[in-house]
């Protein structure tokens, strides 16, 4: 088992190195295939062809496409993302100064999504045809029907205008970046705005799962033996059905990373999604290149993890 598990993960990675490379590739030519060079946005304004040359030979953007990929590329796997157009910082530096709020947040609307989802989606299908379960299906029918942007300005104009509870705004109040209460009372409305979208698709999946678990022939044998209705559920039941749920949640980070770049920019969150939106607005080609690069790893290495998951879920699953 473990010899087929580690094959198995060395066959991934290889994998997830080739996907790495044909992103990084995709990410390269949509970059040097749009409209307007650097050297507008290093010049600005009017500029002379022999200063736009100049700019272009300092960069290396004479040379042939593949030999600017390849140095490129073997810059960044020494962690060398270039400089910022805008403020002449190592993108690397920007991006990690970054990543921790963005990991905050999106962790904790994951945390959040999974903790009150699975509950709900268990008691919907336990209950199905109930109050409970209508109660659900309205949930889930909330959570997908509105973006992120919506929902994050009718929390702020519920909870911080109408009723000044939490504040609207900024990873914490300023000078107190290193309180943790006031960094927990500023992730609240962001955190919620996240994780109630995630929630709806959890919750669904978790119901539509358990009740196609709860019709097999071992869920009747466990309660004709008299087996109460708790443990079948909690015990045998939600074990077996909660591979599909893992799945889906493996493959929400994408949407929540989406989700994350609107919603930091509603709550002016300092993380690497409002750092790309600003990059896209200024034309900051080795920024936006550098997020779009960490983001694609993060999410390989996320559905890289999704399948290990399901050997622990259930065991019968075999890697050999």
């Amino acid at each position: 088992m473990e010899r087929g598990l580690r094959s198995y993960v060395l066959r991934r990675l290889g994998f997830a190195a080739l996907m790495l490379v044909g992103v990084s590739m995709i990410l390269f030519a949509i970059m040097r295939l749009a409209p307007g060079g650097p050297e507008a946005v290093l010049i600005g304004g009017e500029f002379s062809a022999e200063a736009a040359a100049q700019i272009r030979q300092r960069l290396g953007l004479d040379r042939p496409l593949a030999l600017q990929y390849v140095t490129w590329a073997g810059a960044a796997v020494r962690g060398d993302l270039g400089r910022s157009f805008k403020t002449g910082d190592p993108v690397a530096s920007l991006i990690a100064d970054r990543l921790g709020p963005t990991l905050q947040l999106t962790g904790g609307a994951l945390l959040f999504a999974v903790v009150v989802a699975v509950p709900l989606g268990v008691l919907a299908a336990v209950r199905r045809g109930t109050a409970w379960d209508t109660l659900g299906s309205a949930v889930a029918l909330f959570g997908v029907s509105f973006p992120s942007f919506w929902l994050g300005i009718m929390l702020i104009l519920l909870f911080s205008d109408a009723l000044p509870w939490l504040p609207p705004s900024g990873l914490a109040e300023y000078g107190r970046e290193g309180d943790l209460l006031s960094r927990a009372r500023h992730a609240v409305l962001p955190t919620l705005t996240l994780g109630l979208i995630q929630m709806a698709a959890v919750m669904r999946f978790t119901r539509s799962s358990l009740l196609e678990v709860l019709r097999q022939d071992y869920v009747r044998t466990a309660r004709a033996k008299g087996l109460a209705d708790a443990r079948v559920v909690w015990r045998h039941a939600l074990r077996n059905a909660l591979i599909p749920v893992v799945t889906v949640v493996g493959l929400s980070l994408p949407t929540l990373v989406g989700g994350a770049v609107l919603t930091e920019t509603v709550f002016a969150w300092p993380g690497i999604g409002r750092l790309a939106v600003g990059a896209v607005f200024e034309r900051d080609y080795p920024v936006i290149m550098g997020v779009n690069l960490i983001v694609g790893a993060v999410v390989i290495a996320a559905n890289l993890l999704t399948d290990l998951a399901y050997t622990v879920i259930d065991p019968r699953i075999s890697y050999q």
